[in-house]
This record gives C-alpha cells, structure tokens and sequence, in this order.
C-alpha cells in the first residue's frame, strides 16, 4: 500500500460523509482533516506509505544540508530513522501493520550510487537491519505486506529485475517477462494475499503494468491492453484490486486506472481538468487516492476518489 503523499502533508480520513442525510438529496464530498507532518530540522516531507494505525513513513529534505533522510510519524510526532555508517541519505517506502518500515539508503561514489535495502521496525526505531542480496546486487524495496513480504526492484549491473524477500528465505529474483533482450522489470506494491503488481519497460521508455504471485514464478500483463500502451501498477489492497495509470483511449493521455479481473478502467473524474493521473493507492473500502497533473502548466493536484466520485482533497478539506 504505498500512497504518494503532497509535500508536508499526510491526508488523513477523519470525517467522511458518504452521501447527504436525505433521501433525494446530491451526495456531498468527503470532508478530510489535513494534518501537517514536520521533521526536525528538514524543510519539505514527503510521505511514501500509511498503515491502518495512522503510522506514515517517508523522507524529509534537510533544510541546511538538502539531504534526503528517511523518517517515521506516529500520529503525533516524527522522528529521522537511522541509515548505516558510509550511506548519505535514505528513503522509506513502505510499512504494514506490524509496524515494520522498508526503505533504502545510499551514497554517491565514483563508480555510481551505491545503495543499501533496509529494514526498521517502529516499536524499535533506533534499530536498523540491512536486507540481504547477492554481491554485486543492490536492492531498493518499495512495499511490505503483513507476512513480510518485501517487493521491489534489484539492480545489477545496470539490469533491473523484480524481486521479493523474506526473513526466512532472503532474496528472490523473480527476473523479467519474456519480452525480449533489455527489458526490465519491478514490483510496487504486495497485499497479504500474496499478489504482487508493478511494471516491465524497456530502458528509457515507458513502463507496462504486471502481476504476480508469492510463490508462482512468472510476471504477466495485469490487464488486457497494457502492454500495447504506457500503464503501470503502483498498489493493490486486500480484495485484489490494484490501481495506477493507462493510456486507456491510445491517445497519449494517461489517466488514474483501476485494475481488477483482467481489466483496466479509468477512474472518472480523476484528473480534476488537468492533462494526466495516477492512481497512488487504493484501501479496502475502495476510496482511491492519487495525483492529477499538467506539466505544460505546472499545475498538480491530490484527488480521492470516493462512491464513483473523485474529489480535489485540497478544495474538499475541513479544518
């Protein structure tokens, strides 16, 4: 469950109203409390993931040093988590409902970025556990499900594969789809089913979204179309429906997607006028949040979408 989060800002669904008291009556928009999270020391937070008890986890910019530090929020307060001794920055990207964050860290050297998967645990923050892979293979985690499950991309030489891990068996290389020499591949996003979704490409050009399971090898098309045009998978919740982008008419537009069966859907509204979306995350009522966005005019806004509806969380906010 990763959810892409405005900067200083984590949204968090205190007040919701479904549909109007009366019977007749338009529904009216969710109503959301929008709590800033700061950071000691940083300037800009930027949220990657939120679990069920309202733990986030993300990174926070330096505000002397510019340097990226990965950090926890417990609801009330955030903290900066611990990256090893030799690496210079770090990333959170994932935490499930345990309390176990995943994340990464790294240093730039002569040779290239030298990166380092991590593990951190919120009832022992101070605590850090370096995830292993094979030499010469640098992992970058994205999501953790409840069984530990950990997914994400494994770079070697230059070759990114997807790959999971887990405390009892380590690193996996579920490689690439068969779809020819130089194509590449990652997971996104796991639930506790074992359903993992991400995306293939070619290098440097636009990703496909993919599906798998733990415990079945192979990465396959999420959604009938998906690799005739850009799309990707970015989350998946309890019931199996994942969410993302698409170029669902072929017309250079890629709009926010649900993915279930086999099909890939636009999700109305998402764009809230602007060019493109994605789709950051979806939870297990349904509610889809992500990101609408113009480049040409440097224009982006947060939407959720609720009941068939989507809504600018920014002009939908209580206090």
């Amino acid at each position: 469950m990763n959810t892409a989060s405005s900067r200083c800002l984590a949204v968090l669904a205190l007040v919701i109203a479904g549909n109007a008291a009366h019977a007749g009556d338009p529904p009216t928009a969710p109503q959301y409390h929008l709590v800033p999270i700061t950071v000691p020391g940083t300037s800009s937070v930027f949220v990657a993931d939120l679990n069920d008890a309202g733990f986030a986890v993300g990174y926070a910019v330096g505000a002397k040093d510019f340097v990226n530090r990965p950090f926890l929020w417990d609801g009330t307060s955030a903290i900066l988590l611990p990256i090893p001794e030799g690496r210079e920055e770090g990333y959170a990207t994932g935490i499930n409902e345990q309390g176990l964050v995943v994340g990464h860290a790294s240093v730039l050297t002569k040779s290239g970025a030298q990166t380092t998967a991590l593990l951190w645990d919120a009832t022992n923050p101070s605590q850090v556990v370096e995830l292993d892979g094979p030499p010469g293979t640098q992992l970058n985690p994205d999501d953790i499900n409840d069984a530990g499950v950990v997914v994400g991309l494994a770079a070697t030489d230059g070759q990114f594969n997807a790959f999971q891990w887990t405390a009892a068996d380590g690193f996996q290389d579920d490689g690439v789809p068969a779809n020819g020499p130089g194509t590449q591949a990652y997971w996104a996003g796991v639930n506790n089913a074992g359903t993992k979704v991400g995306g293939w490409n070619f290098p440097n050009s636009a990703s496909h979204a993919t599906v798998g399971r733990v415990g079945t090898p192979g990465i396959l098309p999420i959604a009938a179309g998906v690799d005739a045009v850009p799309s990707r998978a970015t989350a998946i919740n309890e019931a199996g429906v994942a969410v993302g982008e698409m170029d669902v008419d072929m017309d250079g537009r890629v709009e926010a997607v649900r993915f279930a069966n086999g099909v890939a859907t636009a999700i109305p509204g998402a764009s809230l006028g602007l060019a493109d979306a994605t789709a950051s995350d979806i939870n297990e009522a349904g509610v889809i949040v992500g990101r609408a966005r113009d480049f040409a005019t440097l224009q982006f806004k947060a939407f959720v979408h609720v009941d068939g509806t989507s809504y600018d969380i920014a002009a939908r906010s209580g206090n």
